[in-house]
């Protein structure tokens, strides 16, 4: 029983990860926007594919996009968002690196949702301090612990925070690709979405220009001269050791991306909004999602052998495939080859797993795609028998048989119609 019970389990978890994605295109698109940043990272999240990347696995202080992580874990951490919560002068005065932002609602309240509002909107220090003591009870060390954890989790491989919010600490660092992983499970939060998409703001119960909250996030901003009117949220931080760090999420026509600067000069111009708008710009007029193959159709075939003689399983993607390709692309340049990983034994069930295909345009790598059996074989013997036969007579049987048709010689009938013997009667009678 035990014995089933593990062979079923593996069957399931092979076509799971059939269905898995595979992450990243290994494909070069032509980009002409010139790039000052030390790093960039550009996604088309649709399709979880890179378009674009300078050094997306350098690890830089990412400043208060840290903040996003604070974010997170309050969220992640708190059932009641109206919560209030006091601004005592014990924790204000706790704060290293405070930047003033709560100093008006010293000896106040606040609720969760708010204090939300600031960690995104602004550079946000003060209320991720605040946010943090109310959640662990002032343990801002067991708060770290779970914005590491939470990174982790996620799959992040060089990031590190050593505090609640950052500020000119070098020991907290990340990188492009893994803030990418980071801000792709924010965007599933209906929190970050309302949050990260506000340009201004004021507190509940709080009345007055003072006290209202302006995002940092120049893109989101109609008055600014960076406004792009695409991008839908994101969170932009700077100082003078970090310099210019961004995470913008664009979304026009249902097309989602991803844009991702680290370490952006401060020259006469913000150069994060800036090059942000051009990438945007460069991706939306020069590529576009594409299906490139369907879920039914045959990408190849593969030999079994079951007692009875050779079974060929075809092999299909399982899913439509939609990829992020050139505007013009051309269906006829894409490509598909099978990479066999081990011999295939039987039973094989259909939409079990079988490894991947990889992927070609104009004959240059593009990316790899999971196949999986379109049908089940070894699983019913009188099925695959018969399934057996069939494939013997594609085989053998046909062949013969065009071979046949083709050199028996062709007889002409000595027998004339009766249309034929018609006419030459009368012919005759006529002479």
């Amino acid at each position: 029983m035990k014995k089933k019970l593990i062979f079923c389990i593996c069957i399931l978890l092979s076509i799971i990860m059939g269905f898995s994605v595979v992450p990243f295109s290994a494909y070069t698109y032509e980009c002409d926007v010139e790039i000052t940043s030390a790093s960039v990272l550009l996604v088309n999240v649709n399709t979880d594919t890179v378009v674009y990347e300078k050094n997306a696995d350098t690890a830089h202080f990412i400043s208060y996009l840290s903040n996003l992580v604070t974010f997170i874990v309050a969220c992640d951490n708190t059932d009641d968002y109206m919560r209030k919560v006091a601004i005592t002068d014990e924790v204000l005065n706790s704060i290293p690196n405070s930047d003033g932002s709560l100093e008006l609602y010293r000896g106040k309240k606040l609720t969760v949702k708010d204090l939300l509002y600031f960690v995104m909107m602004t550079n946000g220090n003060d209320a991720c301090y605040v946010l943090a003591d109310s959640i662990t009870g002032g343990d801002r060390e067991a708060f770290v612990a779970l914005m590491n954890k939470k990174a982790k989790d996620l799959g992040c491989k060089k990031t590190k925070f050593s505090s609640v919010a950052a500020r000119n600490d070098t020991t907290h660092f990340s990188n492009c690709t893994d803030l990418y992983k980071i801000v792709k499970y924010a965007l599933d939060m209906p929190e970050y979405k309302d949050v990260a998409s506000t340009y201004a703001y004021i507190p509940e119960g709080y009345e007055g220009d003072e006290y209202t909250v302006t995002t940092t996030n120049s893109l989101l901003t109609y008055e600014s001269p960076y406004y792009y009117k695409h991008v839908k949220n994101g969170k932009y931080g700077a100082d003078s050791v970090a310099k210019g760090n961004l995470i913008a999420i664009s979304d026009y026509a249902d097309v989602l991306y991803a844009c991702i600067i680290l370490g952006a000069q401060q020259l006469s111009e913000h150069n994060a909004f800036t090059e942000t708008r051009h990438l945007l710009n460069w991706s939306y007029t020069t590529l576009g999602n594409k299906e490139i193959i369907s879920d039914t159709t045959v990408i190849d075939t593969v030999t079994a052998l079951a007692p009875w003689g050779e079974v060929e399983i075809e092999m299909v993607a399982g899913k439509d495939i939609v990829k992020t390709v050139p505007a013009k692309y051309n269906v006829e340049s894409m490509t598909f080859e099978y990479v066999p990983t081990s011999e295939i034994k039987l039973p094989v069930f259909k939409g079990q797993n079988l490894g991947t295909a990889q992927v070609k345009y104009d004959g240059k790598p593009f990316d790899e795609i999971a196949v999986v059996a379109n049908t089940s074989s070894g699983v019913s013997m009188l099925s695959d028998v018969g399934s057996f036969l069939g494939s013997a007579f594609k085989r053998v049987i046909v062949p013969q048989m065009e071979e046949t048709l083709s050199t028996e010689p062709t007889v002409e009938s000595t027998e004339k119609s009766e249309e034929t013997k018609e006419t030459e009667t009368k012919t005759t009678q006529a002479e």
